[in-house]
């Protein structure tokens, strides 16, 4: 059976020697920078940061962390939330954590996912908020969602008499 030319491509550009680097980036309004990092165990003193590109920063330090990140499931009512699970939190995000629990702004988290043959591209998942967070001193869980966007007014704008008086019949 042949293949189709698309296919052969498929299957020749499949990445099949490099590493994938799973990576997190947390924002919050409360931090000077954003926290990043980067899925392994650290070594001290050999493997406790990893340099990768992000865009419009160019390459910046990941600290090497133990964290679990589930992916998003079918549910009854409809696609559940991701889960995330930082290990070590005392050391890299309990302050941070105490610190946003005063505002009333989600953590921002964007996930990435490096190859090692090519730093350049990763797969980027923004644009995602955390919740139900719960920390203790040696792990913090939380939900990562995408917002609701059904929640938020379309088309943006708020039609008054006096901007558009012809939807009034004016």
């Amino acid at each position: 059976m042949a293949l189709s030319t698309a296919l052969e491509e498929a299957y020749a550009a499949c990445d099949v020697e490099g590493d994938i680097l799973d990576t997190l980036e947390f924002d919050h309004p409360t931090l000077a920078t954003p926290l990043r990092f980067v899925q392994g165990t650290r070594v001290p003193g050999l493997y406790e940061t990893v340099s990768l590109p992000v865009p419009v920063e160019g390459a910046v330090d990941f600290t090497v962390v133990a964290f679990n990140f589930t992916r998003p499931g079918l549910e009854e009512g409809g696609v559940g939330r991701a889960k995330l699970r930082v290990d070590n939190v005392s050391r890299y995000l309990q302050e941070a954590l105490r610190a946003a629990i005063s505002s009333d702004q989600p953590f921002s988290v964007v996930y990435r996912a490096y190859s090692t043959l090519d730093t350049g591209n990763p797969e980027v998942f923004d644009g995602l908020r955390m919740g139900n967070v719960s920390v203790s001193p040696v792990s913090a869980t939380g939900d990562l969602f995408y917002e609701e966007i059904e929640m938020k007014a379309f088309p943006g704008l708020t039609y008054t008499l006096d901007d558009y008086p012809a939807l009034y019949g004016q």
